[in-house]
């Protein structure tokens, strides 16, 4: 039988791997459209104006930097509530081993 602490492993790699790749595809279908666009509106960005650059490249930057400041978000809260599930068990441990301790410190003053 497989160890279940390997096993909660490879599935928190996994889900740990997963919000990056979501990113990726959002952010690669999101640029693979704005060029789509482009080419069929016939608009090369070059021939804007240096401020309507600036303008343009703002506007379109601005939804992928809120897509990945929302995912980076979940991807924290995923990491705070993991470090709560490890702190609590280490709690449960720590007083496992208090309990043994004073089983022991018990049956030496006894013996």
């Amino acid at each position: 039988m497989p160890d279940s602490s390997a096993a909660n492993e490879l599935d928190h790699t996994k889900e740990r791997r997963r919000l990056p790749l979501i990113g990726l595809a959002v952010s690669s279908a999101y640029f693979a459209t704005l060029i789509i666009y482009l080419v069929v509106q016939q608009q090369n960005p070059a021939d804007l104006r240096l401020n309507e650059l600036g303008d343009f490249l703002g506007g379109v930057a601005s939804p992928v930097a809120f897509l990945w400041l929302v995912l980076g978000y979940f991807q924290q809260s995923r990491e705070i509530r993991l470090s709560g599930k490890a702190l609590h068990l280490q709690a449960q441990e720590m007083k496992r081993s208090v309990d043994e301790h004073r089983l022991l410190a018990g049956e030496t003053r006894q013996g």
